[in-house]
């Protein structure tokens, strides 16, 4: 019956640690707002990305701006060159960190900021940052002051998506109550195993494949980013390119916890050899 306990025992924890760590990982790189930051870091330097957004940014500001007859001419040739190489503006990329960092907030904080409205039913991209960054420079060209507006946002997703991520916005801070389950019933699962090498060795295999388990569902989830959602072009891409950066920054968990599982493993082996050994020295 000890038996059957423990391998019960080590079954829930594996599956409570197949839980944990996806959550965990979620809490700190998506959910944490310096996470997300450093997670889509890497978008702020693909061209053809960039290249979409600040279009759209240059595109936003166009249609508000009336420039009268002599800086008309200065003004419009300075957004047509926006579009195209604002992205090697040296103030880029603290534009774009910005533009990260109000998105997060609307998507995460409860529309908290300018777009409450749009954030609530759907998901965004406000590429407002940009646009202020291109009104400063229109401002300085041309002498006249230049008000962009307070967000521009861009479709990523509609109420659906949106409900998806205000539960993982409630969830993934919870990964530690799994995380602490598995610790719980492992080290049951010890205290009441007759061979406790045993324990460790199954616990390792398990976890190697709790690891492949996890890279099979990153490449699902890389797949679905690919076909991409989003109500714009340049949404849709950014989904995709925001997939693939947390596939590929997941995939150094996934390692983790296959070389864990590796090490448990030779650890079970080693305890089984050795412990009949020690049993006998006692005697």
């Amino acid at each position: 019956m000890r038996s059957v306990v423990s391998a019960l025992a080590v079954i829930l924890s594996l599956l409570l640690t197949g839980v944990a760590g996806p959550m965990a990982w979620t809490n700190q790189n998506v959910v944490r707002e310096d996470g997300f930051v450093a997670l889509t870091a890497p978008l702020g330097k693909d061209q053809a990305f960039q290249s979409r957004l600040a279009a759209a940014a240059v595109g936003s500001l166009e249609s508000k701006v009336d420039l009268p007859g002599p800086a008309e001419q200065v003004g419009a040739s300075l957004l047509k060159k926006a579009a195209t190489s604002m992205t090697t503006w040296p103030e880029y990329p603290q534009a774009w960190n910005d533009t990260v960092r109000q998105s997060h907030r609307l998507n995460f904080g409860g529309g908290a900021a300018a777009g409450q409205a749009n954030a609530s039913t759907s998901l965004v991209l406000d590429v407002g940052p940009l646009t202020a960054l291109v009104a400063k420079r229109l401002a300085s060209t041309t002498g006249i002051p230049v008000t962009p507006p307070e967000s521009v946002p861009i479709n990523i997703g509609g109420p659906t998506q949106r409900q998806q991520v205000d539960s993982v916005a409630a969830y993934a801070p919870l990964w530690w109550v799994p995380a602490l389950g598995a610790v719980l019933f492992f080290a049951l699962a010890l205290l009441l195993a007759r061979r406790r090498g045993a324990v460790v060795l199954f616990t390792g295999l398990g976890l190697a494949a709790v690891a492949g388990l996890w890279g099979a569902l990153s490449t699902i989830a890389k797949g679905a980013g690919d076909v991409g959602f989003g109500g714009t072009a340049a949404g849709a891409l950014f989904v995709k390119q925001l997939v693939a950066a947390a596939v590929s920054d997941f995939s150094s968990w996934i390692v983790t916890a296959a070389v864990a599982g590796g090490v448990l493993a030779v650890l079970g082996v080693l305890i089984l050899i050795l412990a009949p050994k020690a049993r006998r020295s006692a005697s």
